[in-house]
Protein backbone atom coordinates (compact mmCIF):
# COMPACT_ATOMS: atom_id res chain seq x y z
CA UNK A 1 0.00 0.00 0.00
CA UNK A 2 1.11 3.55 -0.64
CA UNK A 3 1.10 5.55 2.57
CA UNK A 4 1.57 9.29 2.34
CA UNK A 5 3.38 11.00 5.20
CA UNK A 6 0.95 12.50 7.64
CA UNK A 7 0.95 16.26 7.83
CA UNK A 8 -0.72 16.11 11.24
CA UNK A 9 -0.32 13.71 14.09
CA UNK A 10 -3.18 11.52 15.21
CA UNK A 11 -3.99 13.92 18.03
CA UNK A 12 -3.41 17.23 16.28
CA UNK A 13 -6.25 19.59 15.37
CA UNK A 14 -7.35 20.88 11.98
CA UNK A 15 -9.50 23.76 10.80
CA UNK A 16 -12.60 22.36 12.47
CA UNK A 17 -10.84 22.18 15.83
CA UNK A 18 -11.70 18.49 16.16
CA UNK A 19 -9.21 15.78 17.01
CA UNK A 20 -8.65 12.76 14.82
CA UNK A 21 -11.07 10.05 15.84
CA UNK A 22 -10.85 6.29 15.49
CA UNK A 23 -13.75 5.30 13.28
CA UNK A 24 -15.01 1.75 12.85
CA UNK A 25 -15.16 1.75 9.07
CA UNK A 26 -16.27 -1.88 8.93
CA UNK A 27 -19.84 -0.75 9.67
CA UNK A 28 -19.90 1.06 6.32
CA UNK A 29 -19.20 -2.08 4.30
CA UNK A 30 -21.92 -3.75 2.25
CA UNK A 31 -22.86 -7.38 2.81
CA UNK A 32 -21.06 -8.18 -0.44
CA UNK A 33 -17.86 -6.54 0.80
CA UNK A 34 -18.08 -8.31 4.17
CA UNK A 35 -18.51 -11.67 2.48
CA UNK A 36 -15.79 -11.20 -0.12
CA UNK A 37 -12.58 -13.15 0.39
CA UNK A 38 -9.20 -12.08 -0.98
CA UNK A 39 -8.34 -13.49 -4.38
CA UNK A 40 -5.99 -16.30 -3.26
CA UNK A 41 -3.89 -16.19 -6.42
CA UNK A 42 -3.41 -12.42 -6.01
CA UNK A 43 -2.48 -12.94 -2.36
CA UNK A 44 0.30 -15.32 -3.35
CA UNK A 45 1.35 -12.95 -6.15
CA UNK A 46 1.70 -10.12 -3.63
CA UNK A 47 3.72 -12.32 -1.30
CA UNK A 48 6.06 -13.17 -4.17
CA UNK A 49 6.87 -9.48 -4.67
CA UNK A 50 8.29 -9.07 -1.18
CA UNK A 51 11.63 -10.81 -1.70
CA UNK A 52 13.71 -9.79 -4.71
CA UNK A 53 14.82 -12.68 -6.90
CA UNK A 54 12.00 -15.00 -5.88
CA UNK A 55 11.39 -17.62 -8.57
CA UNK A 56 7.69 -17.53 -9.36
CA UNK A 57 6.37 -20.75 -10.85
CA UNK A 58 2.85 -20.14 -9.58
CA UNK A 59 1.33 -17.65 -12.01
CA UNK A 60 0.19 -18.27 -15.58
CA UNK A 61 1.93 -15.20 -17.01
CA UNK A 62 3.26 -15.36 -20.57
CA UNK A 63 7.01 -14.80 -20.36
CA UNK A 64 8.13 -11.30 -21.30
CA UNK A 65 10.34 -12.67 -24.09
CA UNK A 66 7.12 -13.64 -25.86
CA UNK A 67 5.50 -10.19 -25.67
CA UNK A 68 5.11 -9.01 -29.29
CA UNK A 69 6.21 -5.50 -28.30
CA UNK A 70 9.52 -4.16 -27.09
CA UNK A 71 9.10 -0.37 -27.15
CA UNK A 72 6.36 2.26 -26.97
CA UNK A 73 6.97 5.87 -27.92
CA UNK A 74 4.67 8.68 -26.82
CA UNK A 75 4.90 12.01 -28.66
CA UNK A 76 3.88 14.72 -26.21
CA UNK A 77 4.07 18.53 -26.09
CA UNK A 78 7.28 20.06 -24.85
CA UNK A 79 6.69 21.55 -21.45
CA UNK A 80 9.57 23.97 -22.06
CA UNK A 81 7.22 26.14 -24.12
CA UNK A 82 5.95 29.27 -22.38
CA UNK A 83 2.33 28.28 -23.08
CA UNK A 84 2.43 24.57 -23.92
CA UNK A 85 -1.28 24.20 -24.68
CA UNK A 86 -1.33 27.02 -27.26
CA UNK A 87 1.93 25.84 -28.83
CA UNK A 88 0.55 22.30 -29.07
CA UNK A 89 -2.77 23.48 -30.58
CA UNK A 90 -1.10 25.66 -33.18
CA UNK A 91 1.58 23.12 -34.06
CA UNK A 92 4.32 25.68 -33.51
CA UNK A 93 5.85 24.17 -30.39
CA UNK A 94 8.49 21.54 -29.88
CA UNK A 95 7.58 17.92 -29.28
CA UNK A 96 9.08 15.46 -26.85
CA UNK A 97 9.27 11.72 -27.26
CA UNK A 98 9.07 9.71 -24.08
CA UNK A 99 9.52 5.98 -24.33
CA UNK A 100 8.75 2.79 -22.47
CA UNK A 101 10.97 -0.21 -23.11
CA UNK A 102 10.80 -3.88 -22.34
CA UNK A 103 14.53 -4.47 -22.11
CA UNK A 104 16.13 -1.01 -21.77
CA UNK A 105 16.04 1.30 -18.73
CA UNK A 106 12.95 3.50 -18.31
CA UNK A 107 10.62 4.65 -15.56
CA UNK A 108 8.36 1.59 -15.81
CA UNK A 109 9.55 -1.44 -17.74
CA UNK A 110 7.06 -2.96 -20.16
CA UNK A 111 8.00 -6.28 -18.60
CA UNK A 112 6.25 -5.04 -15.47
CA UNK A 113 3.53 -2.94 -17.10
CA UNK A 114 2.29 -5.74 -19.37
CA UNK A 115 2.39 -8.52 -16.79
CA UNK A 116 -0.42 -9.42 -14.42
CA UNK A 117 -0.51 -7.17 -11.38
CA UNK A 118 -2.48 -6.34 -8.27
CA UNK A 119 -5.84 -4.56 -8.38
CA UNK A 120 -4.40 -1.43 -6.80
CA UNK A 121 -2.11 -0.88 -9.78
CA UNK A 122 1.65 -0.87 -10.12
CA UNK A 123 3.67 0.50 -7.24
CA UNK A 124 5.68 2.93 -9.35
CA UNK A 125 2.57 4.62 -10.74
CA UNK A 126 0.85 4.70 -7.36
CA UNK A 127 3.95 6.27 -5.83
CA UNK A 128 3.96 8.98 -8.52
CA UNK A 129 0.29 9.80 -7.92
CA UNK A 130 0.77 9.65 -4.16
CA UNK A 131 3.51 12.24 -4.59
CA UNK A 132 1.16 14.43 -6.65
CA UNK A 133 -1.55 14.02 -3.98
CA UNK A 134 0.87 14.94 -1.23
CA UNK A 135 1.96 18.12 -2.96
CA UNK A 136 -1.60 19.25 -3.73
CA UNK A 137 -3.72 17.93 -0.84
CA UNK A 138 -1.27 16.81 1.88
CA UNK A 139 -3.69 14.15 3.11
CA UNK A 140 -2.85 12.41 6.38
CA UNK A 141 -2.28 8.63 6.11
CA UNK A 142 -4.08 7.85 2.88
CA UNK A 143 -3.60 5.12 0.31
CA UNK A 144 -3.66 5.41 -3.50
CA UNK A 145 -5.25 2.77 -5.73
CA UNK A 146 -5.63 2.99 -9.50
CA UNK A 147 -8.93 2.71 -11.34
CA UNK A 148 -10.23 2.53 -14.88
CA UNK A 149 -11.42 6.12 -14.53
CA UNK A 150 -13.94 7.57 -12.10
CA UNK A 151 -16.92 5.63 -13.44
CA UNK A 152 -15.20 2.34 -12.68
CA UNK A 153 -14.15 3.59 -9.27
CA UNK A 154 -17.60 4.91 -8.33
CA UNK A 155 -19.50 1.78 -9.29
CA UNK A 156 -17.07 -0.23 -7.18
CA UNK A 157 -17.52 2.19 -4.26
CA UNK A 158 -21.28 1.75 -4.50
CA UNK A 159 -20.83 -2.02 -4.30
CA UNK A 160 -18.35 -1.64 -1.47
CA UNK A 161 -20.57 0.54 0.70
CA UNK A 162 -24.17 -0.12 -0.29
CA UNK A 163 -26.68 -2.87 0.45
CA UNK A 164 -30.17 -3.28 -0.98
CA UNK A 165 -32.49 -0.88 0.83
CA UNK A 166 -29.70 1.53 1.82
CA UNK A 167 -30.10 5.24 1.15
CA UNK A 168 -27.22 7.38 -0.12
CA UNK A 169 -27.12 11.19 -0.21
CA UNK A 170 -26.30 13.28 -3.26
CA UNK A 171 -26.97 16.66 -4.86
CA UNK A 172 -30.54 17.00 -6.15
CA UNK A 173 -29.19 17.44 -9.68
CA UNK A 174 -26.21 15.22 -10.42
CA UNK A 175 -24.49 13.01 -12.98
CA UNK A 176 -27.26 10.49 -13.57
CA UNK A 177 -25.05 7.99 -15.40
CA UNK A 178 -23.40 7.34 -12.05
CA UNK A 179 -26.39 7.50 -9.73
CA UNK A 180 -28.30 5.18 -12.07
CA UNK A 181 -25.53 2.61 -11.62
CA UNK A 182 -26.47 2.31 -7.93
CA UNK A 183 -30.18 1.69 -8.52
CA UNK A 184 -29.89 -1.97 -9.60
CA UNK A 185 -27.97 -2.57 -6.36
CA UNK A 186 -31.10 -1.53 -4.48
CA UNK A 187 -29.61 1.76 -3.28
CA UNK A 188 -32.07 4.65 -2.94
CA UNK A 189 -30.93 8.22 -3.54
CA UNK A 190 -31.83 11.04 -1.17
CA UNK A 191 -31.46 14.45 -2.86
CA UNK A 192 -29.94 17.38 -0.96
CA UNK A 193 -31.06 20.86 -2.00
CA UNK A 194 -28.73 23.05 -4.02
CA UNK A 195 -28.40 26.75 -4.71
CA UNK A 196 -25.96 28.60 -6.95
CA UNK A 197 -23.19 27.79 -4.44
CA UNK A 198 -23.81 24.05 -4.69
CA UNK A 199 -24.98 21.62 -2.03
CA UNK A 200 -26.65 23.41 0.92
CA UNK A 201 -25.14 22.16 4.23
CA UNK A 202 -28.21 23.11 6.30
CA UNK A 203 -30.40 20.86 4.12
CA UNK A 204 -27.92 18.00 4.57
CA UNK A 205 -28.14 18.50 8.34
CA UNK A 206 -31.94 18.71 8.17
CA UNK A 207 -32.23 15.40 6.32
CA UNK A 208 -30.00 13.55 8.77
CA UNK A 209 -31.56 15.12 11.87
CA UNK A 210 -35.12 14.35 10.78
CA UNK A 211 -34.43 10.84 9.50
CA UNK A 212 -36.80 8.25 10.95
CA UNK A 213 -35.27 4.76 10.72
CA UNK A 214 -38.60 3.15 11.59
CA UNK A 215 -40.35 4.54 8.51
CA UNK A 216 -37.39 5.35 6.22
CA UNK A 217 -34.96 2.55 6.93
CA UNK A 218 -31.30 2.86 7.82
CA UNK A 219 -30.02 6.44 8.02
CA UNK A 220 -27.79 7.34 5.05
CA UNK A 221 -24.10 6.74 5.70
CA UNK A 222 -22.67 7.81 2.30
CA UNK A 223 -22.63 11.21 0.56
CA UNK A 224 -21.80 11.26 -3.14
CA UNK A 225 -20.74 14.76 -4.20
CA UNK A 226 -19.02 16.53 -7.10
CA UNK A 227 -17.52 19.55 -5.30
CA UNK A 228 -15.82 21.34 -8.22
CA UNK A 229 -17.82 22.26 -11.33
CA UNK A 230 -20.65 20.12 -10.07
CA UNK A 231 -22.10 18.16 -12.96
CA UNK A 232 -24.49 19.48 -14.27
CA UNK A 233 -24.79 22.83 -12.45
CA UNK A 234 -21.16 23.94 -12.73
CA UNK A 235 -21.17 25.17 -9.11
CA UNK A 236 -18.06 24.91 -6.92
CA UNK A 237 -18.34 24.56 -3.17
CA UNK A 238 -16.72 27.30 -1.11
CA UNK A 239 -14.21 26.44 1.60
CA UNK A 240 -16.77 27.39 4.24
CA UNK A 241 -19.34 24.97 2.83
CA UNK A 242 -16.77 22.18 2.53
CA UNK A 243 -15.83 22.62 6.17
CA UNK A 244 -19.49 22.60 7.20
CA UNK A 245 -20.21 19.49 5.14
CA UNK A 246 -17.18 17.67 6.53
CA UNK A 247 -18.24 18.60 10.07
CA UNK A 248 -21.71 17.17 9.41
CA UNK A 249 -20.15 14.03 7.95
CA UNK A 250 -18.01 13.69 11.08
CA UNK A 251 -20.98 14.19 13.40
CA UNK A 252 -23.17 11.63 11.60
CA UNK A 253 -20.39 9.20 10.58
CA UNK A 254 -20.83 9.71 6.84
CA UNK A 255 -18.43 8.46 4.17
CA UNK A 256 -17.82 11.18 1.54
CA UNK A 257 -17.35 10.01 -2.04
CA UNK A 258 -15.52 13.03 -3.44
CA UNK A 259 -15.86 12.68 -7.22
CA UNK A 260 -13.60 15.44 -8.53
CA UNK A 261 -12.70 15.04 -12.23
CA UNK A 262 -12.81 18.82 -12.77
CA UNK A 263 -10.65 19.74 -9.77
CA UNK A 264 -7.65 20.85 -11.83
CA UNK A 265 -9.74 22.97 -14.24
CA UNK A 266 -10.06 26.15 -12.16
CA UNK A 267 -10.35 29.69 -13.49
CA UNK A 268 -9.50 33.23 -12.35
CA UNK A 269 -6.93 31.69 -10.03
CA UNK A 270 -4.44 34.53 -9.82
CA UNK A 271 -1.41 32.23 -9.74
CA UNK A 272 1.58 33.97 -8.16
CA UNK A 273 4.28 34.26 -10.83
CA UNK A 274 7.00 34.82 -8.24
CA UNK A 275 6.06 31.52 -6.59
CA UNK A 276 6.38 29.81 -9.97
CA UNK A 277 9.83 31.27 -10.48
CA UNK A 278 11.01 30.41 -6.98
CA UNK A 279 9.30 27.09 -6.25
CA UNK A 280 7.71 25.86 -9.48
CA UNK A 281 4.20 25.35 -10.83
CA UNK A 282 3.16 22.62 -8.40
CA UNK A 283 3.50 24.79 -5.33
CA UNK A 284 2.05 27.84 -7.07
CA UNK A 285 -1.02 25.90 -8.22
CA UNK A 286 -1.45 24.14 -4.87
CA UNK A 287 -1.69 27.55 -3.19
CA UNK A 288 -4.73 28.60 -5.26
CA UNK A 289 -6.58 25.36 -6.03
CA UNK A 290 -9.62 24.70 -3.80
CA UNK A 291 -9.22 22.86 -0.51
CA UNK A 292 -10.45 19.33 -1.15
CA UNK A 293 -12.41 17.23 1.31
CA UNK A 294 -9.39 14.92 1.23
CA UNK A 295 -7.12 17.70 2.49
CA UNK A 296 -9.25 18.12 5.63
CA UNK A 297 -9.89 14.40 6.17
CA UNK A 298 -8.42 13.95 9.63
CA UNK A 299 -10.42 10.82 10.48
CA UNK A 300 -10.32 8.96 7.15
CA UNK A 301 -13.92 9.23 5.93
CA UNK A 302 -13.18 10.56 2.44
CA UNK A 303 -12.81 8.39 -0.65
CA UNK A 304 -11.51 10.80 -3.28
CA UNK A 305 -11.74 9.98 -6.99
CA UNK A 306 -9.46 11.66 -9.53
CA UNK A 307 -9.21 11.07 -13.25
CA UNK A 308 -7.04 11.90 -16.24
CA UNK A 309 -10.16 12.08 -18.43
CA UNK A 310 -10.55 15.88 -18.37
CA UNK A 311 -6.89 16.85 -18.24
CA UNK A 312 -5.26 14.32 -20.62
CA UNK A 313 -7.83 12.25 -22.53
CA UNK A 314 -11.11 10.45 -21.68
CA UNK A 315 -10.10 7.32 -23.58
CA UNK A 316 -7.17 6.73 -21.25
CA UNK A 317 -9.66 5.22 -18.77
CA UNK A 318 -7.25 5.71 -15.92
CA UNK A 319 -7.79 7.39 -12.59
CA UNK A 320 -6.91 7.02 -8.94
CA UNK A 321 -8.79 6.59 -5.67
CA UNK A 322 -7.39 7.95 -2.42
CA UNK A 323 -8.81 6.59 0.82
CA UNK A 324 -7.91 5.22 4.22
CA UNK A 325 -6.00 1.95 4.33
CA UNK A 326 -8.98 -0.15 5.46
CA UNK A 327 -11.30 0.93 2.64
CA UNK A 328 -8.45 0.82 0.10
CA UNK A 329 -7.77 -2.81 0.98
CA UNK A 330 -11.45 -3.70 0.55
CA UNK A 331 -11.60 -1.83 -2.76
CA UNK A 332 -8.50 -3.66 -4.00
CA UNK A 333 -10.05 -7.00 -3.05
CA UNK A 334 -13.09 -6.16 -5.16
CA UNK A 335 -10.87 -5.18 -8.09
CA UNK A 336 -8.75 -8.33 -7.78
CA UNK A 337 -11.90 -10.41 -8.25
CA UNK A 338 -13.55 -8.29 -10.97
CA UNK A 339 -11.84 -6.00 -13.50
CA UNK A 340 -8.38 -6.72 -12.04
CA UNK A 341 -5.55 -4.23 -12.44
CA UNK A 342 -5.73 -1.20 -14.78
CA UNK A 343 -4.26 -1.56 -18.26
CA UNK A 344 -0.48 -1.60 -18.61
CA UNK A 345 -0.27 0.88 -21.51
CA UNK A 346 -1.96 3.61 -19.51
CA UNK A 347 0.20 2.92 -16.47
CA UNK A 348 3.35 2.96 -18.59
CA UNK A 349 2.37 6.31 -20.12
CA UNK A 350 1.65 7.91 -16.73
CA UNK A 351 4.89 6.56 -15.29
CA UNK A 352 6.93 8.02 -18.14
CA UNK A 353 4.98 11.31 -18.27
CA UNK A 354 5.47 11.99 -14.56
CA UNK A 355 9.00 10.57 -14.54
CA UNK A 356 12.34 12.32 -14.84
CA UNK A 357 12.52 11.81 -18.62
CA UNK A 358 8.98 13.12 -19.13
CA UNK A 359 7.22 16.18 -17.81
CA UNK A 360 7.70 15.35 -14.17
CA UNK A 361 5.12 16.48 -11.62
CA UNK A 362 6.01 20.16 -12.04
CA UNK A 363 5.80 19.94 -15.83
CA UNK A 364 2.45 18.22 -15.49
CA UNK A 365 1.21 21.09 -13.34
CA UNK A 366 2.54 23.59 -15.90
CA UNK A 367 0.41 21.81 -18.50
CA UNK A 368 -2.56 22.04 -16.13
CA UNK A 369 -1.97 25.78 -15.66
CA UNK A 370 -1.81 26.31 -19.42
CA UNK A 371 -4.92 24.15 -19.90
CA UNK A 372 -6.80 26.29 -17.37
CA UNK A 373 -5.89 29.41 -19.33
CA UNK A 374 -7.27 27.94 -22.56
CA UNK A 375 -10.50 26.70 -20.99
CA UNK A 376 -10.93 30.03 -19.21
CA UNK A 377 -10.63 31.76 -22.59
CA UNK A 378 -13.38 29.51 -23.97
CA UNK A 379 -15.55 30.09 -20.91
CA UNK A 380 -15.17 33.85 -21.29
CA UNK A 381 -16.01 33.64 -24.99
CA UNK A 382 -19.11 31.57 -24.16
CA UNK A 383 -20.30 34.09 -21.59
CA UNK A 384 -19.63 37.05 -23.91
CA UNK A 385 -21.62 35.48 -26.76
CA UNK A 386 -24.32 34.39 -24.30
CA UNK A 387 -24.77 37.98 -23.13
CA UNK A 388 -24.98 39.23 -26.73
CA UNK A 389 -27.16 36.51 -28.27
CA UNK A 390 -29.21 35.10 -25.38
CA UNK A 391 -29.33 37.10 -22.16
CA UNK A 392 -30.31 40.32 -23.92
CA UNK A 393 -33.84 38.95 -24.41
CA UNK A 394 -34.30 38.29 -20.68
CA UNK A 395 -35.54 34.77 -21.45
CA UNK A 396 -32.45 33.04 -20.01
CA UNK A 397 -29.70 33.78 -17.49
CA UNK A 398 -26.53 31.99 -16.38
CA UNK A 399 -23.91 32.19 -13.65
CA UNK A 400 -20.25 32.34 -14.66
CA UNK A 401 -18.70 28.99 -13.60
CA UNK A 402 -15.51 29.04 -11.54
CA UNK A 403 -14.27 25.74 -12.88
CA UNK A 404 -14.93 22.76 -15.11
CA UNK A 405 -16.67 22.57 -18.46
CA UNK A 406 -20.34 23.48 -18.00
CA UNK A 407 -22.67 26.46 -17.81
CA UNK A 408 -26.03 25.96 -16.05
CA UNK A 409 -28.53 28.05 -18.00
CA UNK A 410 -31.77 29.08 -16.33
CA UNK A 411 -34.81 29.46 -18.58
CA UNK A 412 -37.07 32.18 -17.18
CA UNK A 413 -40.33 30.37 -17.85
CA UNK A 414 -42.33 32.82 -15.74
CA UNK A 415 -42.20 35.11 -18.80
CA UNK A 416 -43.81 32.50 -21.06
CA UNK A 417 -47.47 33.09 -21.94
CA UNK A 418 -48.36 29.44 -21.33
CA UNK A 419 -46.57 29.08 -17.99
CA UNK A 420 -49.01 27.79 -15.36
CA UNK A 421 -48.73 27.64 -11.56
CA UNK A 422 -52.13 26.11 -10.87
CA UNK A 423 -51.42 22.38 -11.12
CA UNK A 424 -52.41 20.15 -8.21
CA UNK A 425 -49.62 17.73 -7.20
CA UNK A 426 -50.54 14.09 -7.77
CA UNK A 427 -47.96 13.00 -5.17
CA UNK A 428 -46.50 14.82 -2.14
CA UNK A 429 -43.72 17.11 -3.29
CA UNK A 430 -44.86 16.78 -6.88
CA UNK A 431 -44.87 19.64 -9.41
CA UNK A 432 -47.36 22.50 -9.14
CA UNK A 433 -46.35 24.05 -12.48
CA UNK A 434 -46.09 22.92 -16.09
CA UNK A 435 -42.32 23.50 -16.10
CA UNK A 436 -41.49 19.96 -17.24
CA UNK A 437 -43.84 20.13 -20.23
CA UNK A 438 -42.56 23.51 -21.40
CA UNK A 439 -38.92 22.43 -21.02
CA UNK A 440 -39.59 19.28 -23.01
CA UNK A 441 -41.16 21.40 -25.74
CA UNK A 442 -38.17 23.75 -25.76
CA UNK A 443 -35.71 20.84 -25.89
CA UNK A 444 -37.46 19.44 -28.94
CA UNK A 445 -37.49 22.86 -30.60
CA UNK A 446 -33.74 23.19 -30.08
CA UNK A 447 -33.27 19.73 -31.53
CA UNK A 448 -35.28 20.71 -34.62
CA UNK A 449 -33.03 23.78 -34.95
CA UNK A 450 -29.92 21.60 -34.91
CA UNK A 451 -28.78 22.20 -31.32
CA UNK A 452 -28.43 19.82 -28.39
CA UNK A 453 -28.26 20.98 -24.78
CA UNK A 454 -28.84 18.66 -21.85
CA UNK A 455 -32.12 19.38 -20.00
CA UNK A 456 -32.20 19.48 -16.19
CA UNK A 457 -34.65 16.58 -16.14
CA UNK A 458 -31.77 14.36 -17.29
CA UNK A 459 -29.97 15.02 -14.02
CA UNK A 460 -32.84 15.22 -11.52
CA UNK A 461 -32.55 12.51 -8.88
CA UNK A 462 -35.19 9.84 -9.24
CA UNK A 463 -36.16 6.82 -7.19
CA UNK A 464 -36.21 3.25 -8.50
CA UNK A 465 -39.63 3.74 -10.05
CA UNK A 466 -38.22 6.50 -12.27
CA UNK A 467 -40.18 9.29 -10.59
CA UNK A 468 -38.50 12.50 -9.46
CA UNK A 469 -38.26 12.64 -5.70
CA UNK A 470 -39.56 15.34 -3.35
CA UNK A 471 -38.77 18.98 -2.66
CA UNK A 472 -40.87 20.07 -5.68
CA UNK A 473 -37.90 19.39 -7.92
CA UNK A 474 -40.32 19.07 -10.84
CA UNK A 475 -40.90 22.82 -10.58
CA UNK A 476 -37.17 23.50 -10.81
CA UNK A 477 -36.34 21.74 -14.05
CA UNK A 478 -36.06 25.01 -15.99
CA UNK A 479 -32.36 24.64 -16.76
CA UNK A 480 -30.09 23.41 -19.53
CA UNK A 481 -26.50 22.26 -19.19
CA UNK A 482 -24.24 23.54 -21.95
CA UNK A 483 -20.52 22.98 -22.42
CA UNK A 484 -18.01 25.64 -23.40
CA UNK A 485 -15.11 23.31 -24.26
CA UNK A 486 -15.89 23.08 -27.97
CA UNK A 487 -14.37 25.23 -30.70
CA UNK A 488 -14.97 28.96 -30.90
CA UNK A 489 -17.16 28.33 -33.95
CA UNK A 490 -19.26 25.81 -32.04
CA UNK A 491 -19.79 28.29 -29.21
CA UNK A 492 -20.77 31.17 -31.49
CA UNK A 493 -23.01 29.13 -33.80
CA UNK A 494 -24.63 27.17 -30.99
CA UNK A 495 -25.53 30.20 -28.89
CA UNK A 496 -26.80 32.07 -31.93
CA UNK A 497 -29.20 29.20 -32.63
CA UNK A 498 -30.12 29.06 -28.94
CA UNK A 499 -30.94 32.77 -28.75
CA UNK A 500 -33.07 32.69 -31.89
CA UNK A 501 -34.93 29.53 -30.83
CA UNK A 502 -35.62 31.02 -27.38
CA UNK A 503 -37.21 34.13 -28.89
CA UNK A 504 -39.41 32.01 -31.13
CA UNK A 505 -40.38 29.78 -28.21
CA UNK A 506 -41.39 32.68 -25.99
CA UNK A 507 -42.99 34.89 -28.61
CA UNK A 508 -45.02 32.46 -30.71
Amino acid sequence: MVFLPSTTSATSTVDTGLKRSHVDFSRHLSSEARARLPNPIKSIWKAAQVKAGTINMGNGDPHHTLYPISEMNFVVPSIDEHDPVQSWRSGTGEQNIIASYKDDPCALSLRTAFAYGAGAGLQHVRDALADLNDRIHSPPNHTVSLSLGNADALTKCFRLLGDRGNSFLCEEFTFSAMTNAALPLGIEWVPVRMDKGGLVPSDLERILSNWNEVTQGKRPHVLYTIPCSQNPTGSTLSLERRQQIYQIAHDWDIIILEDDPYFFLQYDLGVDQSTIRQYGYTRAMAEVLPRSFLSMDYDGRVMRLDSFSKIVAPGMRLGWVTSNNFLAEKLDMLTDSSSQHPHGMGQAFVAELLGSDGWGVDGFMKWISSLCNEYQRRRDLFMDVFRQKVAVSGFATAEVPQSGMFVWIKINLEHHARFSTSQTPTVPGGPTTNTADLMDELFRKLLDCGLVMMPASTFAIVDRTGRTTGNHIGDRLNFFRATFVGTDETIRDGLTIFGRALEEFFCF
